[in-house]
């Protein structure tokens, strides 16, 4: 809440910035968004080859493969209270809910009265970057259709039933924070809030059971790539 509180008190005090444009402008960006993201995909797979990138998805890569065969059963048979269980779930979808609210009024309350085109800019690429990263993260569910982690007997089994691999709310949460790290570099209250509230979102969906922890890594590394994409282009 306070994330949410500080990000609406900066839109609205945040000076305009030459080449942001106005808002009927930034609404107009989103079919060059679209397609710019979708440009991004179709180059994925050989930027996905290249050096630098390699330095950080072979580590997520083992992390991932990692938690998936010693980690995601284990930790998911330990959590067992019902309350707990459901204040994770509730937290989560609050987090998720400040997160979009934030984003939508930064760029409403920067459209007001032509206080800030870069605050609604911002508001307005961080809701392009949640919704893109959403759709790419219901791509991979339906290749993966894994088991949820509260499914009878469960054991996190692909291609057995489910959407579980990987969290759509560890994805938006991300995309969210990426964007605002990436606009707002030099504001590290702001930088270090957005990723802790996105932390908070991710971890509390496995606290409550709704995802395995490979799914919130994977969910969490697609959306802080989709958000850094769409900030930078």
């Amino acid at each position: 809440m306070l994330v949410f509180c500080q990000t609406l008190t900066w839109a609205a005090q945040e000076p305009a910035v030459a080449g942001e444009g106005g808002c009927r402008q930034i609404m107009g960006q989103l079919p060059h968004a679209a397609s710019t993201f979708g440009r991004g995909l179709v180059s994925a797979p050989r930027n996905a080859i290249r050096p630098d990138n390699l330095k950080w998805e072979l580590p997520i890569a083992a992390a991932t493969g990692l938690l998936i065969a010693t980690s995601d059963d284990h930790i998911n048979n330990h959590i067992r209270s019902p309350s707990f269980v459901n204040a994770s779930v509730r937290g989560s979808n609050i987090g998720l809910g400040i997160e979009l609210g934030a984003a939508g009024l930064l760029y409403f309350v920067g459209c007001s009265a032509h206080r800030s085109s870069y605050a609604a800019n911002t508001g307005f690429i961080a809701l392009e970057a949640m919704g893109a990263a959403t759709v790419l993260a219901l791509g991979v569910k339906e290749a993966t259709n894994r088991q949820y982690a509260y499914a009878l007997n469960t054991h996190g089994e692909f291609w057995e039933g489910g959407r579980s691999f990987p969290s759509g709310h560890a994805t938006a949460s991300f995309a969210f924070a990426s964007v605002v790290a990436h606009r707002y570099p030099e504001k590290r209250w702001l930088k270090w809030g957005a990723y802790g509230l996105a932390t908070g979102v991710s971890l509390a969906r496995v606290g409550g059971k709704k995802h395995f922890a490979s799914d919130i890594l994977v969910g969490g590394t697609l959306g802080y790539v989709s958000g850094t994409y769409l900030s930078t282009h």
